[in-house]
């Protein structure tokens, strides 16, 4: 019994940090908000079919399928503190060009069906952290 709970002990030990938020590096921050996103996209019924998809001059996070909807993902990580809430990084001018890219990125791809949603992920001092999923965020 002893060895049993040692072990599901040391596997939770090692699972927890890897969850934390990194502390400096923004690229690692962006990459670990996106891999988040990723789980609870697909925790949600989601499939998750690309990530970091260049669109013309843009790029798109995710881009995933939610029923027979194809749904181009923003991705917004945010620590408290640093420049409000991550729902709120998203401002008129990026909604446009999300738009903007999701139209190229429909007509490229042939689908009809589509829309962007957006993953906001609010980090907390202690490194706990909040996501909040966003259908249809962001509409033409």
């Amino acid at each position: 019994m002893k060895v049993w709970v040692g072990r599901l002990l040391g596997r939770l030990r090692r699972a927890i940090p890897a969850r934390r938020a990194p502390v400096e590096d923004r690229a690692a921050l962006g990459r670990w908000g996106e891999d988040l996103a990723a789980r609870e996209l697909r925790r949600r019924g989601y499939q998750v079919l690309e990530r970091n998809q260049r669109v013309g001059r843009g790029e798109v996070d995710l881009v995933a399928r939610h029923g027979r909807t194809v749904v181009l993902v923003e991705v917004k990580t945010r620590r408290a503190g640093a420049f409000g809430e991550a729902r709120d990084a998203i401002s008129t001018a990026k909604a446009r060009r999300l738009v903007a890219l999701g139209q190229r990125y429909a007509q490229t791809a042939g689908a009809t069906d589509w829309r962007i949603d957006v993953v906001a992920i609010d980090i907390a001092p202690d490194g706990g952290y909040t996501v909040e999923v966003i259908e249809n965020a962001v509409g033409d």
